[in-house]
């Protein structure tokens, strides 16, 4: 019975997560989290009943002494109440993050219970994984673009839309369109820093983990994005609006005729079938100066703020974007792909006389428009030398 529920619960889950991820859908965002406490608070119970059931089978354990919330590291000595405190605290982690988090905040000196490779602690995957569900939270672009995590050099095909023939039976059939050529992913670096004093030490991991986690993929997070919006290609990612589009999926307006008629039009620069899923990604000045307010030829307002849809179209708004160029696609034809996720280290030495311990995150990746075909751009220009398509 166990086993099946907890199949029913890893099945959910993955529904969840298929639906968070397509920025299509219009998804309560607080109904799903109270859903995923459930359904994570019911896992843990099923997992610990299995496992004590299992304990009792082989003999290995007393149901009479099993512990219940271990603590921060099995050789620490008794600290009375404050211990029980920070083991409460901590009892959500596991043992290996709760000991890397250690060897952490002491600069690189506590390694009970840590991996090393080749002098440096090797990151939990959990905490890995924590840090980009970090970076997915604070930036929309992270969720619009394809993120992958491939390690390696990463060779693939470059896509274009693919055409169907109309021939007679027997006719030898024709490539049009599909794989063109190939795109070969490079590897380049971000990263991020920050300087706590050595008296963090005497704080409890969960504060100590929120700096470090939140405070590097927020800093990692904006990185990435700026890249992915306006990067040049060469020794960095290429940018969504740096990237070179067919004429055709490209119009340009005055500011004086920049309205409801110009941001329609551009929804039709792109097929249909891309069209479906795609959205608008604007920068955040401009949407709120020019688009936000403005209506249609009956006077109703194109942006719904309830649902946060621009013409019924999701709207990306970043800080990144270039200021008076608007982009419209399905941003799952651009790739970016993290040969080394994010990884995280700490040294006590390069800043030691001050008594800082430094933190540092890395990561190398590198980005691509992977089918041009499937984005479309319009400038505000200046009167002279606008037009439109």
């Amino acid at each position: 019975m166990n086993e099946k529920r907890l199949n029913e619960i890893k099945t959910r889950k993955a529904e969840i997560k298929a639906d968070l991820e397509d920025t299509t859908k219009d998804i309560d965002l607080d109904a799903t989290n109270k859903e995923l406490d459930a359904l994570n608070a019911e896992e843990e119970k099923l997992q610990k009943r299995a496992e004590m059931a299992k304990n009792l089978e082989t003999g290995e354990v007393d149901p009479d002494n099993v512990e219940t919330v271990p603590g921060a590291d099995d050789t620490e000595e008794e600290g009375g109440k404050e211990n029980m405190k920070e083991e409460t605290r901590t009892s959500k982690m596991s043992k290996e993050v709760r000991s890397f988090l250690k060897y952490m905040m002491t600069g690189g000196k506590e390694t009970r219970g840590v991996t090393l490779a080749n002098g440096q602690a090797v990151v939990p995957e959990e905490l890995d994984n924590e840090i980009i569900t970090e970076m997915r939270e604070v930036s929309d672009v992270m969720n619009f673009i394809n993120l992958k995590n491939v390690r390696g050099n990463l060779r693939v095909g470059n896509l274009s839309a693919i055409e169907a023939n109309k021939d007679a039976d027997g006719d030898t059939i024709q490539a049009n369109g599909g794989v063109t050529g190939d795109i070969t992913f490079g590897s380049y670096r971000t990263s991020a820093k920050i300087e706590l004093g050595v008296g963090l030490d005497a704080e409890s991991l969960e504060a100590f983990k929120e700096i470090v986690v939140s405070e590097l993929a927020l800093a990692l997070a904006l990185k990435l994005e700026a890249e992915v919006m306006t990067g040049t290609g060469k020794n960095e990612a290429e940018g969504l609006f740096a990237a070179e589009l067919p004429a055709a999926q490209k119009m340009s307006v005055t500011a004086a005729n920049f309205g409801h008629k110009a941001l329609a039009s551009l929804k039709g620069k792109i097929r249909r079938a891309y069209g479906k899923r795609a959205s608008y990604v604007v920068n955040t000045e401009t949407f709120h100066d020019e688009i936000e307010g403005m209506v249609d030829s009956n006077g109703r307002p194109i942006y719904d703020s309830a649902t946060e849809l621009l013409l019924k179209k999701p709207v990306i708004i970043s800080d990144e974007a270039p200021k008076g160029k608007i982009l419209f696609g399905y941003g799952k034809r651009y790739w970016y792909n993290y040969n080394v996720a994010p990884q995280v280290a700490s040294s006590e030495h390069e800043r030691f006389s001050d008594g800082m311990i430094v933190h540092r995150a890395l990561a190398f990746g590198d980005g691509h428009v992977m089918d041009s075909k499937a984005f479309a751009m319009l400038e505000i220009t200046a009167a002279s030398t606008a037009s439109t398509k």
